[in-house]
């Protein structure tokens, strides 16, 4: 894997290098054929193709991420955002993920559509983190919280519910759900069903969902500190 790294040409070479054996005696040959059985045996050939891949993945990976980063104060001077307020956005957003099993260029993706969703580019930072914590906090995987991050800025551009992605971002965030849910208890709200209701019915807006959301991700006790809390391993420590 380390040849393949620095020299792609490793396995076409060792191809070549059997096939210039072919006009050696018989013992030199049966040596030649036992030394590629035990390179074949310890999976050598397949090391070496993982490697290659390994590499061009990683070199594609950084590719887009940068793309995605470069973009990013592009995109949102074009939408009428001055650069004072891209740098803020971008400043908030590296310090909401500090300690977060999450890629930058992941959340300034997701934090470019909720502006467009919510029309702020403020609104839009501070939902893609609480929204990142809440998903984080409730330990959901990369593909359940993208799933679920892609229902809610649906609901959120609309501006109401459907039980299908209503559901979907229950099942990829129930702790916050709930947290949202019991917070809206002066208005008759005790559970994530009577919210879907109280949504439904236009008792309640998403906008002012939206808003609880961004309230409950601080402080002791909030999504921050849950996500922060359910992030801690091995691996996040890596």
């Amino acid at each position: 894997a380390i040849l393949s790294a620095v020299d792609k040409g490793f396995t076409d070479t060792m191809r070549s290098a059997d096939k210039s054996m072919g006009g050696l005696d018989k013992n030199t040959q049966k040596t030649n054929a036992s030394i590629l059985d035990i390179a074949k045996g310890v999976g050598v050939f397949k090391l070496v193709d993982a490697g290659i891949g390994m590499v061009k993945n990683s070199m594609d990976g950084a590719i887009n991420r940068f793309d995605t980063l470069n973009k990013y104060p592009v995109v949102m001077e074009a939408l009428g955002y001055s650069t004072q307020e891209v740098d803020k956005s971008m400043n908030k957003l590296t310090d909401g993920i500090e300690g977060l099993p999450t890629r930058l260029d992941d959340i300034v993706a997701n934090t470019q559509q909720l502006a467009i969703s919510t029309g702020s580019l403020d609104k839009g930072t501070d939902t893609a983190i609480a929204l990142n914590n809440a998903f984080l906090a409730s330990g959901a995987s990369s593909d359940a919280a993208s799933r679920g991050m892609e229902q809610y800025r649906q609901m959120l551009g609309r501006g109401e519910v459907d039980m299908q992605s209503f559901k979907s971002v229950q099942e990829t965030m129930p702790i916050a759900m709930d947290k949202v849910a019991k917070s809206f208890e002066d208005r008759g709200v005790t559970s994530v069903n009577e919210l879907y209701d109280a949504l439904k019915d236009g008792e309640i807006t998403f906008d002012e969902f939206n808003d609880r959301l961004i309230e409950l991700n601080d402080g002791v006790g909030g999504f921050a500190d849950l996500a922060q809390k359910n992030s801690k391993g091995i691996k996040q420590s890596f």
